[in-house]
């Protein structure tokens, strides 16, 4: 009971801690006076795939003629009307239009979108329609789209929308995080013939009623999902750059001889990534965009402040 209490009152402590980093990064005079740093715009640089469309579709194909294939991410600011919804939904066709159009991108393409994003803060109709008019582009133009888990204050209504998505658009990617407690109930859930689910620790600060707080309780939970995805007939994407996870996704497929699809962020382990590609695996680069890095940056070192060695380490040896 004193371990189970102490245990409570660590994670508790963590988890407040790490919402109050939060919100002093992003103070205004914080954020602008370190955004605007040297070492903050190469870290930029590194992680991000540019602040324009552009960079980021030149980006895209530079990874796939390397063997990679790509999963763009706009990094825009959730919008708070319907003007601002419709705008952001509007580029983004504009990207799936582009990718469709350029042969060199024909079955490595895919967009990751979140629904807060296309106005799920708005409303939830809103939000919905906008984003059955993306998975319908997409499939147009023959490019994939996963749905982004947008934290535990929108993740139920999130959760919903992609269910109804998958009733149409039956090859919509979705998020399972390994580190919620109901993870392993999602994988139940959702495996199935045809689905798309992309694996993950954890990307939000939830609180200790959503979420796993101690990282070994974690990684026995992200293990636990994996081998119960790879043992199920849907199309498993395994978004970690953790060794150890790398190498059960590999042992897992050579004993029960079926694909796996390794996904990692830009600038993250580099060498490692091309490594998967050169010996026969498939390998999708999460290529993030927009003029709202600063906000993603620290919200990845933040939420996950392994994600600080992971970027170090990446900056100085380029792996």
């Amino acid at each position: 009971m004193t371990e189970s209490r102490h245990d409570f009152r660590g994670g508790a402590v963590l988890a407040s801690g790490r919402r109050l980093a939060m919100q002093l990064a992003m103070d205004p005079t914080i954020a602008h006076k370190v955004s605007r740093s040297r070492i903050a715009r190469e870290i930029a640089a590194t992680y991000v795939a540019g602040e324009d469309v552009e960079s980021a579709i030149d980006k895209a194909a530079d990874q796939v003629l390397k063997g990679l294939d790509v999963s763009l991410h706009p990094l825009d600011p959730d919008p708070v009307d319907l003007a601002q919804a419709r705008r952001a939904m509007t580029r983004l066709c504009g990207v799936i239009e582009r990718l469709g159009a350029n042969p060199v991108f024909d079955g490595h393409a895919e967009v990751s979108i979140s629904l807060a994003a296309l106005g799920l803060r708005v409303n939830d109709d809103l939000a919905r329609g906008q984003a059955r008019e993306v998975c319908q582009i997409a499939r147009d133009n023959h490019v994939a789209v996963t749905v982004d888990d947008g934290g535990p204050d929108v993740h139920d209504r999130s959760h919903r929308m992609v269910m109804d998505l998958l009733a149409d658009y039956e090859d919509t990617g979705i998020v399972i995080q390994a580190a919620r407690h109901d993870s392993l109930m999602q994988v139940r859930e959702l495996a199935a013939p045809g689905r798309r689910i992309r694996l993950c620790k954890g990307s939000y600060i939830g609180p200790r009623s959503v979420t796993l707080i101690r990282p070994h309780d974690v990684d026995l939970r992200m293990a636990a999902c994996l081998r119960a995805l790879m043992a199920g007939p849907s199309t498993v994407m395994l978004a970690s750059h953790d060794p150890v996870f790398v190498a059960l996704g590999e042992q897992l497929m050579a004993s029960l001889d079926r694909p796996l699809e390794f996904q990692m962020l830009q600038g993250i382990r580099p060498l490692e990534q091309r490594r998967l590609v050169d010996i026969g695996h498939r390998m999708r680069v999460y290529l993030p965009y927009g003029h709202d890095w600063y906000r993603y940056c620290t919200r990845r070192i933040v939420e996950r402040p392994g994600n600080i060695w992971l970027f170090g380490r990446s900056l100085v040896e380029r792996r």
